[in-house]
């Protein structure tokens, strides 16, 4: 009887099998966001895992520009580092980052925090960098925590105490539905 049960659940299996596989013609998704420009993102983080930043870069604009926030944090990455046939620009970095973060890319937050203690692209503002970080922390960012930790000794109770009331203000305003895996594109 066991047997019959197991061989009905193989058949089952084998038959429900093929009927979700994606097509070879179609990238995999990558981004794991759903929103108009998810294909072009997934096709630039793929052109950007096998060395084509140039390309990479002006589909992650594309994508970016439609609102798609892998696409957005990830241009943002291209313009601080000048990489993919873009001019090195930290406003125009600082811009993506600001609108990925806004839609609640914790990397995004991190590299933000990041321009904000560096004075890229942006005034150093250690109060700011510290509530970004915040919020980069609580939305599962691991280095944000470390980043936490090298900053506050730089501000006064008062400024910690004003960090963290922007960064309760900042994480009330921005979408929490993004779970992100660690992406290399180097």
């Amino acid at each position: 009887m066991l047997k019959k049960i197991a061989l009905m659940f193989v058949c089952v299996g084998l038959i429900s099998c093929g009927s979700d596989a994606p097509s070879s013609n179609s990238p995999l998704p990558v981004t794991g966001i759903s929103d108009p420009a998810e294909i072009v993102a997934d096709k630039a983080l793929q052109l950007a895992s096998t060395g084509d930043h140039s390309k990479a870069a002006e589909l992650f604009l594309q994508a970016a520009e439609q609102g798609n926030r892998p696409a957005q944090y990830f241009i943002g990455l291209y313009y601080a580092r000048g990489e993919g046939g873009v001019a090195q620009d930290f406003g125009k970095s600082f811009e993506w980052l600001e609108k990925a973060s806004m839609g609640g890319h914790p990397k995004a937050m991190y590299h933000l925090g990041e321009m904000y203690v560096h004075g890229d692209g942006v005034a150093v503002d250690h109060v700011k960098a510290m509530a970004w970080f915040w919020v980069a922390t609580t939305l599962g960012e691991r280095y944000a925590e470390k980043r936490l930790r090298a900053v506050s000794p730089r501000l006064t109770t008062d400024e910690i105490g004003d960090a963290k009331l922007l960064s309760q203000e900042l994480y009330s305003k921005i979408p929490h539905d993004m779970k992100i895996e660690r992406i290399q594109l180097h």
